[in-house]
C-alpha cells in the first residue's frame, strides 16, 4: 500500500483529468447522446484543486476522492438517456483505491461501485436497466482490484528483497557494513538507555592474500564462508555478526564486558585452529577487542577495536588483543 500524499494527489488529479477529457470530447462528437454537464464541471474543479493544493491535503481527504469519482461516474450514467460506456470509468477509482489503500480499500471501493451503480441503473429507463449491466461492472471492477493488489504485493516483496540484499553480504549472507551500522545504532540506543555495556570484536584473516595466491580465489571465498559460519555458531542470538571488508569481520556483543568479549574471540580462534576442515587450508585470525559502558558512539568502540586488531597484527598475528588505551 503506497502512502505518499504528493503521489496520491497527482495520480488522483490524473484520474479526474482523464474523466474531464472524456466528458469534454464526447460533448463535441457528432451522434453522441446528450448528457448532463454537471459531473464534467465538478470533475474539472476537482482536477484543478488536486493539481494545485492536493498534496497538502491529509490522507483521509485524499482517500475520499476515490468514492467521489465513482459517484460522479454513476451520476453521469443515470443522466444519459441512452446506452453508453461511462461505466468503463469505474476502473479509474477502483485501480487508484487498490493501489493507495490496499486490500481494505479495494474491497470498499468495489462494494461502493456496486451500490452507486445499482442506484444509477434504477434511475435509467426500464429498457436500459437490466441485471447484466450490473454483473458486467462488478466482475470487471473486482478483476481490476484483484490484479492491482497482486501486482502491488509483488512490488512490495521485490522492494523487501532489494532492501535485504542492500544490507547483506552476498557471499557469506552476513550483514554488510550498512546492515551492521543500522543494527549497531539500534543496540547503541538500548545500551545508552539501560546503562549497559557494548563490546566489539573485529577479526581479520591472517595472510589471506597468500590463501588466494596459492589456492585460488574460489578457495578464498570458501574460507570466508566458513568463517562466517563459525562466527554465527559462536555468537548469541542477540549478537550482530557482519562482514565489513574483504577479509574483515566484526561482531557486536550487547551487554558484554571485556572479559566476555575476549572469551568469545578466543573461542572463535580455537574453533578455527582445532576444528579445521580437511577441504580447506589452515586458517588463523587476529582479533581486536574493545568495550564501553553506555557508549556515546559506536564509531569510538569500533575505532578502538580496529586499533587493538592492528596491535594484534603488529605483534605477530594469530592472537586477540584487548584495547588498552583511554
Amino acid at each position: 500500500m503506497t502512502n505518499n500524499p504528493r503521489l496520491m494527489a497527482y495520480t488522483a488529479a490524473a484520474m479526474y483529468g482523464a474523466g474531464l477529457v472524456d466528458g469534454t470530447v464526447e460533448g463535441f462528437l457528432p451522434g453522441d447522446p446528450p448528457f448532463s454537464l454537471v459531473p464534467v464541471l465538478v470533475v474539472g474543479v476537482i482536477f484543478v484543486v488536486l493539481l494545485t493544493v492536493g498534496p497538502r491535503f491529509p490522507r483521509w481527504v485524499l482517500v475520499a476522492f476515490g468514492p467521489i469519482g465513482a459517484v460522479l461516474v454513476a451520476y453521469a450514467m443515470s443522466t444519459t438517456p441512452a446506452p453508453g460506456d461511462a461505466a468503463a470509468l469505474y476502473a479509474l477509482p477502483v485501480l487508484w483505491m487498490s493501489v493507495f489503500c490496499g486490500r481494505r480499500g479495494a474491497i470498499a471501493i468495489v462494494a461502493w461501485v456496486g451500490l452507486v451503480h445499482t442506484v444509477a441503473l434504477l434511475e435509467l429507463p426500464a429498457g436500459l436497466s437490466y441485471p447484466g449491466r450490473w454483473i458486467d461492472v462488478m466482475v470487471s471492477t473486482a478483476a481490476i482490484a484483484t490484479v492491482a493488489l497482486m501486482l502491488e504485493r509483488r512490488n512490495e516483496r521485490l522492494l523487501e528483497r532489494l532492501a535485504a540484499e542492500a544490507r547483506t553480504d552476498s557471499l557469506t549472507h552476513l550483514l554488510n557494513r550498512r546492515g551492521f551500522d543500522e543494527r549497531a545504532a539500534h543496540e547503541l540506543a538500548h545500551a545508552r538507555r539501560d546503562g549497559t555495556s557494548l563490546a566489539i570484536v573485529t577479526f581479520d584473516i591472517d595472510y589471506f592474500k597468500r590463501i588466494n595466491d596459492e589456492w585460488g580465489h574460489e578457495m578464498g571465498d570458501r574460507v570466508l564462508e566458513w568463517i562466517g559460519e563459525v562466527l554465527l555458531r559462536a555468537a548469541r542470538e542477540v549478537d550482530t555478526v557482519a562482514r565489513v571488508g574483504g577479509e574483515e569481520f566484526v561482531v557486536l556483543l550487547p551487554g558484554t564486558d571485556e572479559q566476555g568479549a575476549a572469551a568469545f574471540a578466543e573461542r572463535v580462534r580455537a574453533t578455527l585452529a582445532d576444528a579445521g576442515r580437511g577441504d580447506l587450508p589452515a586458517v588463523r585470525v587476529s582479533a581486536g577487542i574493545a568495550c564501553a559502558d553506555a557508549p556515546a558512539a559506536i564509531g569510538t568502540i569500533l575505532q578502538r577495536a580496529d586499533s587493538a586488531l592492528y596491535e594484534a597484527k603488529r605483534s605477530g598475528r594469530d592472537r586477540a588483543v584487548v584495547f588498552a588505551g583511554h
